[in-house]
């Protein structure tokens, strides 16, 4: 009997995404962000928050969290700010670096003592969730 050698191909394959994924993460970590923010510039409103949430970018992809629709809810509660968000796939290999994105640029603004981001595993994402934006810059990809 033949010995398959599919899961050694499957598991070549998660080590090459794994270290994809790795490889995008200390890129930006290496870029820094630039967007910096400037002490008082933003207020701890919901409006705030996604101010700054928009000038964080899927590290795959050249579109915003905003723009990608992957913002969810946002909750102010005691100087504590928790996040609601979604991913594009359930199985996003930057998840972890995406939230850790968010808690630190968050936890910048003036009065935050608290950032929790919580992911939504039950809502799945699609193209129509994108905002208008989103999808103008997609557009002009396409073309």
């Amino acid at each position: 009997m033949k010995k398959s050698r599919l899961p050694a191909q499957i598991a070549l394959i998660l080590l090459f995404c794994g270290l994809g994924a790795l490889l995008i993460s200390l890129l930006a970590l290496l870029r820094g962000s630039p967007h910096k923010l400037e002490s008082g510039s933003v207020r701890l409103t919901p409006q705030g928050i996604m101010q700054v949430l928009a000038t964080i970018k899927d590290p795959e992809i050249d579109f915003t969290l905003v723009e990608l629709g992957l913002i969810r809810k946002i909750e102010i509660e005691d100087n504590k700010v928790m996040i609601t968000i979604i991913f594009t796939s359930p199985f996003c290999p930057l998840a972890d670096f995406i939230v850790s994105q968010i808690e630190r640029r968050i936890g910048m603004i003036d009065g935050v003592k608290e950032v929790e981001v919580r992911i939504d595993e039950t809502i799945i994402w699609d193209w129509s969730m994108m905002t208008k934006e989103g999808k103008k810059k997609l557009q002009s990809y396409l073309k």
